[in-house]
């Protein structure tokens, strides 16, 4: 009777234990990601994740101004910024995630608009939690690289110009259509948060760690490398891409329900769009699932900038100095 008693106790435990539990990590956070990843928009507005210097600059002198990050070092911020922005480190969004506005929009800010996409998308993910309901964040288009004239010495604002001097491995882009089909389980997450914000900022540290990759390393060895060319399926072939690289369209793939379970979790991925400001969303979510993934700095811009026949980083004429302090 003690022994049944004790089962008993054991299986009611196990029973609470599976109803508090719900939906497991991995679904919670697939499912905000899913939404996400088919729209690119904010979760409160359903803008576009990415503003330009312009449309930055009307809001910053509207009724309703916004509530600006900028996320590079605190040494480079230091010499010059835009007014009223506040400077944080990405592994400081954790512990302050609950300063931040809900009803008030988010510009992210970085050297070239790469990291601050990252920041961007997490930020946005953890919008469709409904404790942080109204919390929406946008990426400055190219970053710092937008300012010309800028006062003082400010570190990297070159960065772009100097990144699409040359086209360093034009001669080396493949036009062979490469196709995978191998099928792989989905990470598993184990945090024990039970909640979309719980999850994110659990994972949060390995996350903003190690995101990125140069060129020269991807085209030194791509074979040690699973390569997503994300962008549609007609430029895949025309101009080309990386060597090795698979195709996969943005806003229909990498879900659960579409393509997202040919990544495999025993490799190094490797993510590449046209600029970066997309492929380092891209992989900010799937380094919150768990994959090893990376994003291929400055995109395509980076190594082949004259084969583009669009979506290339144009220098700004503009002098947007005055916005500086």
């Amino acid at each position: 009777m003690l022994k049944k008693c004790k089962l008993t106790i054991i299986l009611i435990a196990a029973i609470m234990m599976l109803a508090g539990c719900g939906e497991d990590e991995f679904e919670i956070l697939s499912t905000a990601g899913d939404e996400y990843l088919s729209t690119y928009l904010t979760p409160a507005n359903d803008a576009s994740p990415n503003i330009s210097m312009t449309d930055l600059l009307v809001l910053i002198n509207g009724n309703d101004p916004p509530y600006i990050i900028d996320w590079r070092s605190a040494t480079d911020f230091n010499l010059g910024h835009i007014e009223g922005a506040i400077n944080m480190a990405a592994t400081d969004l954790d512990t302050k995630l609950d300063t931040l506005p809900t009803d008030q929009l988010i510009v992210n800010v970085c050297y070239s608009g790469q990291t601050a996409s990252m920041m961007t998308a997490i930020i946005n993910l953890i919008g469709q939690d409904p404790d942080y309901a109204g919390l929406e964040a946008r990426n400055l288009l190219y970053g710092m690289c937008n300012f010309v004239a800028v006062p003082g010495d400010i570190p990297k604002t070159t960065n772009w110009v100097n990144q699409i001097a040359t086209d360093e491995y034009t001669a080396q882009l493949e036009t062979t259509t490469n196709t995978t089909t191998t099928v792989y389980d989905f990470p598993e997450i184990s945090t024990g948060e039970t909640t979309l914000a719980g999850i994110i900022k659990a994972n949060l540290d390995s996350a903003v760690a190690g995101w990125n990759i140069p060129a020269a390393t991807v085209f030194s060895a791509p074979d040690d490398y699973f390569i997503i060319n994300y962008w549609p399926a007609a430029e895949y072939t025309d101009p080309g891409h990386v060597p090795g690289a698979f195709q996969f369209t943005p806003k229909t793939s990498l879900l659960t329900t579409s393509t997202l379970n040919l990544l495999p979790t025993d490799e190094t991925i490797v993510v590449y769009c046209y600029t970066a400001q997309t492929s380092a969303q891209v992989v900010a979510y799937l380094r919150l699932l768990g994959y090893e993934a990376k994003s291929l700095l400055y995109g395509f811009n980076g190594f082949a900038y004259d084969e583009l026949a669009g979506h290339k980083y144009t220098e700004s004429t503009t002098d947007y100095s005055s916005l500086i302090e």
